[in-house]
């Protein structure tokens, strides 16, 4: 191996760097890359050293990116570039319910309930810093109200609704039906970007949005493949406390000029106040995520239930969703034994009317325990916070991470975090398995007797640039929580390395990844949960980290910046990226939003290269033609931009 290193060398020094527009070409035909290997370019997947993948590193750089606990707080993230200067900035939804900011000069930042922070060089020319612009932004102007107080949010997702080249705003206002009088009228809204990080009220969205909505979550789509983008919003529960019955989730028709029509009804996406056990009920929805799961080039929409209640998977057919939760797999493990639940045994224990193992709760006199309700296959499902979307495995299907809460008295009935791997069809429908978290690595630690899965948030993503996407969940609100991180080896198992990598955040609560310093890898941006136990942790509350990835540089990667072009959303959400690397077929989807409370991270889309030189990446558009293109010898440690219609890619400095 020694004596091939002047060799590769030579290779990475003609071939690595970023070709001019001549040398590299868009087609959809193989034979666009005519004359390149004269022109001294390797082949794709070809090894180019001294580029190496390396085990994780982060660093925990939170102070010198300005990010203070006694000033910034909160943990509803997203990561999106407002003002088109290629960096990513931060957006911080607030927690608190029908809570506005005051920004008044006594207030403070430190006591806004939604930020903005945009993503600047510091004035001594050396690294970056967030700045604050939240009243600047405008993106939390209250619609008629006075300009001292800002509009309460609770999520913020971001692309360009009117593809006029700017991302636009959908902010959520989670308004609580069991609150009324504290209600202050704030409702979920549209804003219109300028492309400098400034943003304008647009119309008031449609009729029962104006409502008492939970809006817990929301996703970017395009239903109709119009080239106008929709929103699908999730809903919570519509008497927390008092009902199993959730709110009407609803799909917003995007119509490309600056306003949205509600669609739901015509898409067949209704659900019923009743209906629990033929499964047509409102869920009390947590988390929703767009994603073409099936490939058809039609995106479908995953809705993560809460209080045990099955997830929905609404498979897009034509025009219109059907409802596959259950007979995909996805509704809920196959685990509907609730006999180890210990409010079952201590009701066996104290009515005699049933066997059962002893229980290890101390019970009470008389039972709590409904055998009308929680029998029924309706409540033996799992309490999903977030549902991530993505090819774990490489072989071209999009399978599911799920983030779950999953407590110790509930048995195993109850669902855990864990991967659910897309198979074979079963008669003409998408299928999922559930593979052994002990076979694969994706344990989770249980400390004691009485222990608690708090898994609210997951993402996937590339770290260490292997080509292989790693796994990051957040775990919050209960004894010995961490956010864990699982990388995924050669052999498609994974491990858990967040105490070695120094990202065993405590009490992880909010996700935002980005390359925000633009140095090549993936960055992470971690909220900090106080609910429970987590509050004597986090004393000052919920501190914002920023974990510096020092590692992923090492390797080689692709940062693709996609735009659509005529007949396709200029954000090309819903697109997908499939690239060869070596002997892995990596593939991507363009994704605006998903999870819990509507997490977002960059919309560059990232694919590792590990030590080779390019790779050809190929472009499904998400239009109603299912345009695709390829872009050959695209090579590493650039930014390109893809442009739909365009021959050329071009290098983003």
């Amino acid at each position: 191996m020694t004596r091939l290193w002047p060799l590769m060398v030579m290779l990475c020094a003609a071939g690595c760097a970023p070709p001019s527009s001549s040398t590299s070409s868009s087609s959809s035909s193989s034979s666009s890359s005519g004359g390149q290997e004269d022109a001294g370019i390797p082949d794709a997947g070809e090894t180019c050293d001294p580029a190496e993948v390396r085990p994780l590193e982060f660093v925990d750089n939170s102070l010198q990116w300005g990010l203070r606990a006694e000033d910034v707080r909160g943990n509803r993230l997203a990561a999106v570039d407002l003002d088109e200067d290629g960096y990513p900035d931060l957006i911080i939804s607030g927690m608190r319910v029908h809570a506005r900011t005051s920004f008044t000069a006594d207030a403070g930042p430190s006591a806004f309930f939604q930020r903005v922070l945009m993503n600047r060089a510091k004035p001594s020319g050396t690294g970056r810093h967030f700045v604050e612009a939240t009243e600047d932004s405008g993106l939390f102007a209250i619609r008629g109200g006075p300009p001292e107080l800002g509009r309460s949010v609770n999520l913020s997702v971001f692309a360009d609704f009117n593809n006029d080249g700017h991302l636009d705003a959908f902010t959520g206002t989670y308004v609580d039906p069991n609150a009324p009088t504290t209600d202050p009228g704030d409702r979920s809204e549209v804003l219109w970007g300028d492309g400098t990080g400034h943003f304008a009220l647009g119309d008031p969205l449609p009729g029962e949005m104006q409502g008492v909505n939970p809006v817990s979550s929301a996703t970017f789509t395009d239903h109709d493949l119009d080239g106008n983008l929709d929103v699908y919003v999730g809903n919570w529960y519509a008497s927390y406390g008092y009902s199993y019955a959730g709110v009407q989730n609803r799909l917003l028709l995007g119509t490309g000029n600056q306003t949205f029509t509600d669609g739901t009804t015509a898409a067949l996406l209704t659900t019923t106040n009743a209906g629990f056990n033929d499964y047509t009920n409102h869920r009390p929805t947590y988390g929703v995520t767009a994603c073409d799961v099936n490939g058809d080039g039609a995106g479908d929409l995953l809705v993560s239930a809460y209080g045990r209640q099955l997830n929905q998977f609404w498979l897009h057919t034509f025009d219109t969703y059907y409802e596959i939760g259950i007979q995909s797999g996805y509704a809920s493990d196959d685990n509907e034994d609730f006999t180890d639940n210990e409010y079952y045994k201590c009701h066996c224990a104290i009515t005699g009317q049933c066997t059962a193992a002893t229980p290890r709760l101390q019970c009470g006199a008389t039972s709590n325990w409904d055998r009308t309700t929680y029998e029924k296959k309706w409540r033996l499902g799992g309490n999903t916070f977030t549902s991530v979307c993505a090819d774990f495995n490489n072989d071209g299907r999009m399978d599911i991470y799920n983030a779950e809460i999953h407590h110790w008295w509930t048995g195993e009935n109850s669902d855990s975090s864990g991967l659910l791997l897309q198979g074979d069809e079963v008669d003409g429908l998408p299928h999922f398995m559930r593979p052994d978290p002990m076979l694969t690595g994706l344990t989770i630690p249980r400390p004691g007797v009485d222990w608690n899965e708090g898994g609210l948030m997951t993402a996937a993503a590339d770290f260490d640039h292997d080509g292989r996407l790693d796994i990051i969940t957040a775990f919050s609100d209960y004894p010995d929580q961490f956010g864990l991180l699982y990388h995924q080896k050669d052999d498609g198992n994974f491990e858990e390395v967040g105490a070695a990598a120094g990202l065993h955040h405590p009490c992880l609560s909010g996700l935002a990844i980005a390359d925000f310093d633009r140095d090549g890898d993936l960055d992470v941006l971690a909220g900090s949960g106080t609910a429970r136990d987590c509050a004597a942790i986090w004393t000052q509350g919920n501190e914002v980290h920023f974990y510096e990835n020092r590692r992923g540089q090492d390797a080689n990667s692709l940062q693709l910046v996609l735009e659509g072009g005529a007949g396709t959303n200029r954000s090309a959400i819903g697109a997908r990226v499939t690239a060869q690397v070596g002997e892995l077929r990596v593939t991507r989807e363009v994704q605006g939003g998903h999870g819990h409370f509507g997490m977002q991270h960059d919309l560059v889309v990232d694919i590792g290269l590990g030590s080779r030189c390019s790779a050809d990446v190929t472009v499904r558009w998400p239009n109603a033609a299912h345009t695709e293109q390829t872009f050959t010898h695209l090579t590493p440690k650039t930014r390109w931009r893809l442009v739909e219609g365009q021959a050329d890619p071009v290098a983003v400095p």
